[in-house]
């Protein structure tokens, strides 16, 4: 039996885990989603009641509220008929004294357990008489600067005034007034009785605490201040700093604080809240009731119907466990007959399931799939004895990479880069490569290559396994174009001395052999790139040079001494510039030099330099010194010379005028009697 084989029958043998079975995996996924499905149902009947609940008790809380703010109406209209039938009772046949007013004041006593204060004032607010605990006396204030009393007088009607400070007393104060009318229909008097906040309620049997209540009502006026409270502590605070209320009284606030009578009722965080206006008072009344203490026993709802929908999911996954085992006991059979036939042996034509279901169908299909296994197995070796035979005696190196990995290399390959048969495979193709930036570069022109489902082919810088870096001229091609998946096959060939002799050959094209400059083809490129576009800011000029007495020196002492004396020229012109700017042999004795972002002034200052450096050249010669010396022509690239053959020839000319002149000097083209001479 083949190891494929082999391997094959192992990992068909290998039992699945206990939730790796289809057996268990069908069931439990069959009750997750019953409890899935119950929780969902189960999960939206009980939001949608507890909506129903909520609103349901902030409906029955809402006209509870209501109710009260009648019943606070209702009540301050009691107080104000029992101030109108005081006042009724006043005297206004004859004007009203203090004297009166006092004896007034003393008579009616039916007010003293309705009000806390009582008092009589005349319409332009000085006090005839005050009556408190302490007894009936004449004050000596007026109430004319009261709002209360202004708004009583100007609307000449009874008012309920917002919480003030008393004249009386430094305690909070709710007034109300009566007006009293003389027998023209004029206010006459106004009769105000007034309740101590801190003394007596505005209506404790509503804020009282109630324990079969959850609910806490609290009575505030329309700067929001309470009024009444279970806790004296709060009264005249602040309502929005009741932790419960905060919420709401926000929103009130929000809403312009409306005084309606119709109220509101809302969620406010974890408490519900309505609140109901007193109109004439300009109160509210607003109650408060956390949602636990409301709705609390819907949690137990909540945990008996998620107990329910457990049960029948549990209830569910059982029997989808016994169905699921009944029914894929054919299963159990293929697998058994499977691996008999992979051991060799035929089993039982009846060991395979019946042919007329499902399972049958199946096994016919493993049976078929099984034969056209054995067969790819056999052809597959087959070709792996091939492909590695190609890849053992190919003079390329070869390897194939998938998911950033080697998975097959040729010996070859492992030859080129140094590395011991077999030990890159698994390894990733970074190791190859000489640097990050070049693997990264390597890798953005792979990919453009493949996606324009092109060969790549190009030379790349390697590094071989003991450091050294060389260059690889590397082919790759997809297994499949358009599969990232199937990976890639390369190969891999050694051009470094293809490279370097490339190299050689490029630089001898560009290059005098003797002095090692630039010759004149190259030096005429570089000019004619200069002179093509005259457009740009940056000057530049060109220098041509020929040496003075060279033809002497080739005569005395011999060409190999000529040319001693032209590459120590050489060396001593380069010294002079910049590494941007270039130096040049033309011919012979004949020099160039291409000066980038220089002016003429510039250029004639650096020609000058050349021309006192060859000057004081001595090169030492069969126990002599030979000496040269250098004319140099100077010229600026101007529109005037539009190419190279002009500027050579203007510069040429300034060479020979120097040459006429006496030679070893500088004569700069275009500017007349410019001549520069070295001391």
């Amino acid at each position: 039996m083949s190891e494929t084989s082999a391997n094959t029958q192992s990992s068909l043998a290998a039992r699945p885990s206990r939730w790796g079975s289809v057996k268990l995996r069908l069931p439990a996924i069959g009750a997750l989603l019953i409890a899935l499905s119950v929780a969902l149902t189960v999960g939206l009947t009980l939001r949608s009641l507890d909506d129903y609940d909520e609103q349901l008790a902030l409906d029955l809380s809402l006209a509870q509220t209501r109710k009260m703010a009648k019943l606070i109406s209702a009540r301050l209209v009691s107080l104000q008929l029992s101030l109108r039938s005081a006042a009724e009772g006043l005297d206004v046949q004859r004007p009203i004294d203090t004297t009166a007013a006092l004896a007034f004041l003393r008579e009616r006593r039916e007010l003293k357990s309705q009000f806390d204060t009582l008092y009589l004032a005349l319409p332009d607010g000085r006090m005839l008489a005050f009556r408190d605990e302490k007894g009936v006396r004449t004050p000596q204030f007026d109430i004319a600067d009261r709002p209360y009393f202004q708004q009583t007088m100007a609307q000449q009607r009874p008012i309920v005034s917002q919480p003030i400070v008393g004249r009386g007393s430094i305690e909070p104060v709710v007034v109300l007034t009566m007006p009293v009318r003389g027998a023209d229909g004029r206010i006459v008097a106004v009769l105000g009785g007034g309740m101590r906040l801190a003394s007596r309620d505005v209506m404790p049997e509503i804020t009282a605490s109630d324990e079969d209540d959850p609910a806490r009502t609290v009575i505030i006026d329309a700067q929001g201040r309470v009024l009444s409270h279970a806790d004296r502590e709060w009264l005249m605070r602040d309502a929005a700093a009741e932790p419960t209320l905060a919420g709401a009284i926000a929103h009130w606030v929000g809403q312009g604080r409306p005084i309606e009578p119709s109220g509101l009722a809302a969620r406010f965080g974890d408490d519900l809240v309505t609140m109901a206006g007193v109109p004439d008072a300009e109160w509210m009344v607003v109650r408060s009731a956390a949602v636990a203490a409301v709705l609390g026993g819907r949690s137990l709802a909540q945990q008996r119907a998620f107990a329910v929908g457990a049960a029948v999911a549990c209830a569910g996954g059982l029997l989808l466990l016994v169905t699921t085992l009944f029914m894929l006991r054919p299963l159990r059979r293929i697998e058994q007959c499977t691996l008999e036939l992979m051991q060799g042996r035929q089993p039982d034509d009846a060991a395979w399931p019946r042919p007329n279901d499902e399972f049958g169908q199946l096994s016919r299909v493993l049976q078929q799939a099984l034969q056209e296994r054995v067969k790819a197995d056999a052809a597959g070796r087959e070709l792996l004895d091939r492909l590695q035979a190609v890849m053992s005696h190919a003079p390329l190196g070869i390897a194939f990479t998938r998911d950033r990995k080697f998975e097959a290399v040729s010996a070859h390959f492992h030859r080129l880069l140094g590395y011991p048969l077999d030990s890159l495979v698994g390894e990733p193709p970074r190791l190859i490569y000489a640097s990050d930036e070049v693997y990264e570069a390597m890798g953005e022109r792979v990919a453009l290559a493949f996606q324009a489902r092109q060969r790549f082919d190009d030379e790349v810088e390697l590094l071989h396994r003991n450091g050294k870096r060389f260059w690889g001229r590397l082919c790759g091609q997809p297994v499949r174009w358009g599969d990232a998946a199937a990976g890639t096959i390369w190969t891999l060939e050694d051009v470094t001395i293809q490279r370097e002799q490339r190299e050689t050959l490029a630089w001898a094209g560009t290059h005098d052999a003797l002095t090692r400059l630039v010759n004149r083809a190259e030096f005429e490129r570089r000019l004619g790139a200069q002179c093509v576009d005259r457009r740009r800011q940056d000057p530049a000029s060109a220098l041509f040079i020929d040496l003075d007495r060279f033809k002497t020196v080739n005569d005395s002492a011999g060409h190999a001494a000529g040319d001693a004396v032209l590459g120590a020229v050489a060396r001593a012109l380069e010294a002079q510039v910049r590494q941007a700017d270039t130096v040049a042999r033309l011919g012979g004795d004949e020099f160039a030099v291409l000066l980038t972002c220089c002016d003429r002034a510039g250029a004639a200052s650096v020609a000058e330099k050349m021309r006192a450096a060859v000057e004081a050249l001595r090169v030492p010669w069969n126990g002599t010194a030979l000496t040269v010396g250098a004319s140099i022509g100077v010229v600026e690239l101007e529109s005037a010379l539009p190419d190279t053959a002009t500027v050579l020839a203007a510069a040429d000319a300034a060479c020979y005028a120097a040459k006429r002149e006496g030679r070893n000097s500088v004569r700069v083209h275009g500017v007349a009697g410019l001549r520069l001479v070295g001391s």
